[in-house]
């Protein structure tokens, strides 16, 4: 299979800084290596800024419309984007590039992500990810990302999430936003606790963007980021959450986020991504996904 690895070393518009350093990680992990002995065929883009003054929201809709470019170039190429990021919110690019009209999203994510530059505290860009995806925060320059358009809230799950503020949960409980607690996935498994809503959001969508921010692991045993709460998911729990997905709906796209090497140093957290990129690519790469992908870039 082709695939694309659409590499976007930024965070906050900062480049190569923080966890803009992760998707090179990856990839010094073995990623290339690993998908090639598995005989899949790479192609590497890298996304560059070009902004002598980086801003984070200027930079951070930057990266959303170059990864929308790359995405939508890949797929109406035949190849599977896999998009490695800084930050979350380069996810909406990703979806907009797929193809908001048919796609759902599994958003794998210790945060809620659904803040809005009323609602937030802290003023981070990169905790609206979800709110821009669905069409309530950002909305002008939300326009300016090619092929973007507010996702339906029950067409997204977010799950494995352990760290909402009150706002955050108030504009949740609004939301049509499918929910599964990472309480949930922990006492019940992760195909009772996903598949359900899997098997339902199959029913409306035929393909799927599966976003997974590295925070929502345990950082007692694989650390992501600095913003990494307490709890969380083991690596073994995470595999099980991809391999529900994939086997539920055929995959489109996938991102992986929000991943800073600063803070695991012996690289057992890249080293788990690593292996959950190369199952989420071989379960696109079954007949039924490329079937999918074939369908996609026929589309107009």
């Amino acid at each position: 299979m082709r695939v694309r690895l659409i590499v976007s070393p930024y965070d906050s518009g900062q480049h190569l800084q923080r966890m803009g350093c992760g998707p090179d990680r990856l990839l010094d992990r073995g990623l290339v290596s690993a998908l090639e002995a598995a005989g899949h065929v790479l192609q590497l883009y890298r996304i560059e800024l070009d902004d002598g003054f980086p801003s984070e929201i200027a930079g951070g809709f930057a990266a959303m419309r170059a990864v929308a470019r790359e995405v939508r170039s890949a797929v109406e190429s035949g190849a599977f984007p896999v998009v490695l990021a800084g930050n979350c919110n380069t996810t909406v690019g990703a979806v907009a590039g797929l193809g908001v009209e048919r796609t759902g999203v599994l958003w794998l994510d210790a945060h809620g992500d659904i803040n809005t530059p009323d609602s937030t505290a802290t003023g981070f860009l990169d905790g609206m990810g979800v709110a821009i995806l669905t069409g309530h925060a950002w909305t002008t320059v939300a326009r300016s990302i090619p092929g973007f358009a507010p996702l339906r809230e029950d067409c997204m799950i977010l799950a494995g999430t352990r760290d909402l503020d009150a706002e955050e949960e108030a504009l949740l409980a609004r939301s049509g936003v499918i929910q599964v607690g990472e309480a949930a996935i922990r006492v019940a498994g992760a195909e009772a606790a996903l598949g359900t809503a899997l098997a339902d959001l199959a029913g409306r969508v035929g393909t799927l963007h599966l976003h997974l921010d590295l925070d929502v692991h345990d950082p007692d045993f694989a650390p992501a980021n600095h913003f990494r709460p307490p709890g969380g998911l083991s690596t073994a729990e995470v595999a099980a959450c991809i391999e529900t997905a994939v086997d539920l709906l055929p995959l489109g796209s996938l991102a992986v986020t929000a991943y800073d090497p600063s803070v695991d140093p012996t690289g057992i957290t890249a080293d788990a991504a690593v292996t959950y990129i190369c199952r989420s690519v071989e379960a696109a790469a079954r007949p039924s996904a490329t079937g999918v992908h074939t369908a996609l870039s026929e589309r107009e």
